[in-house]
């Protein structure tokens, strides 16, 4: 009852003071989302950090002490894109905008930049992220199995799951290219065109 109330007041307002309304309330959703995305990448570069800050020296420690060569290659090469990922999320973190002493429309934009900076990233993740590991991963279990140590049925067991990730990671990006990303920026972009136009 109140809402439909609402409703009937704000079609009976004038112009000018609709748009104002529709600009608060795209501004206020807008926010809210951002600090849930906000929130969502900081987690998740902290996993990632914790995770490839385990696996350094992890795959250090198979380096001298796995008897197999490829398997040593295989560590040392997982070691190198280790530390490359762990360059590439310090500079993830820092590219985060910071609002502090900006204006809001500028604020905006600088968001949409970070967006679409940390969405390039998210597309091309088959690729930087996906193919390095796994040819880590395969490299390592090749070494014993040239070297005899495993027979075709444990090779088997330990390739199938690298290929059932590789299918849901690739699905995983492309939900959240859909519903993270594609949501955010077509608000972005809808507050921006809105504020534009006062």
């Amino acid at each position: 009852m109140i809402e439909d109330e609402l409703i009937k007041i704000w079609q009976s307002s004038p112009k000018v003071e609709q748009v104002k309304f529709e600009k608060s309330r795209l501004m206020l959703e807008l926010q809210s989302s951002l600090d849930r995305f906000h929130k969502l990448v900081k987690r998740g570069i902290i996993i990632e950090q914790v995770a490839i800050l385990i696996a350094i020296p992890v795959f250090l420690f198979y380096i001298y002490f796995v008897p197999h060569l490829l398997s040593k290659i295989a560590s040392f090469l997982i070691v190198i894109w280790s530390s490359w990922y762990l360059t590439l999320l310090r500079r993830m973190k820092k590219a985060k905008p910071d609002s502090i002493t900006w204006g809001y429309m500028e604020y905006l934009k600088e968001n949409r930049k970070y967006m679409y900076y940390l969405r390039k990233w998210t597309k091309t993740v088959m690729y930087w992220y996906v193919s390095p590991s796994l040819f880590g991963y395969f490299l390592f279990i090749a070494g014993p199995y040239v070297d005899g140590a495993i027979d075709n049925t444990l090779l088997f067991k330990l390739t199938l799951p690298a290929i059932v990730t590789i299918i849901l990671v690739y699905f995983r990006m492309r939900w959240i290219l859909k519903k993270i990303y594609a949501p955010r920026l077509k608000k972005i972009d809808q507050l921006i065109q809105v504020m534009e136009e006062d």
